[in-house]
């Protein structure tokens, strides 16, 4: 009696096919799983811009209770991680013509030197620019003019805002 011995395990060609659904299937998880993170990213940031523009709002309005608004220019040159209660976890410090290709990516820091406020983008992370991986902030002082003044504020009152230098696509 011969017995035909059967065929066990995948031909070449099976194996083949299977791996090849595997790097497909890797493939469109690893661009996914970029994506997240990049919309992550850009969520913190965004996250982080408004507590510091509310901050700034807290501060303006503690000096106009105080009767302090001779004080409002000098906001101008602060740093605004100061007004915030908790300091995020990815701030560096303060710094002085920073090196700024030898900071961590992912991280706030402040450039003393020019009074800003910057946001050090992961090198995937475009925010939609393509062409700068910082994103700057700075505190900017204007007088309110008679027709740009709101009803609840003198006419001569300076007027404070967070402003981003620059223009990233998705982040307002």
């Amino acid at each position: 009696m011969a017995v035909k011995a059967g065929q066990s395990g995948f031909t070449l060609f099976e194996l083949a096919v299977v791996v090849s659904v595997i790097a497909v299937l890797a493939a469109v998880l690893l661009s996914r799983l970029l994506a997240v993170q990049q919309e992550a990213e850009r969520v913190a940031v965004q996250q982080t811009v408004l507590a510091l523009r509310a901050g700034l709002r807290m501060k303006v309005l503690e000096l106009y209770a105080a009767d302090r608004q001779n004080q409002l220019p000098a906001l101008a040159g602060q740093n605004p991680i100061d007004w915030l209660a908790e300091r995020p976890s990815n701030y560096l410090g303060e710094y002085t013509a920073p090196e700024i290709a030898k900071l961590p990516q992912g991280h706030w820091f402040f450039d003393r030197s020019n009074a800003e406020l910057i946001y050090v983008l992961n090198r995937g992370n475009t925010f939609g620019l393509g062409r700068s991986e910082l994103l700057r902030f700075k505190v900017s002082l204007r007088q309110a003019s008679a027709t740009l003044a709101r009803p609840s504020t003198p006419v001569d009152a300076p007027d404070l805002a967070l402003i981003q230098l620059g223009e990233a696509d998705g982040l307002k």
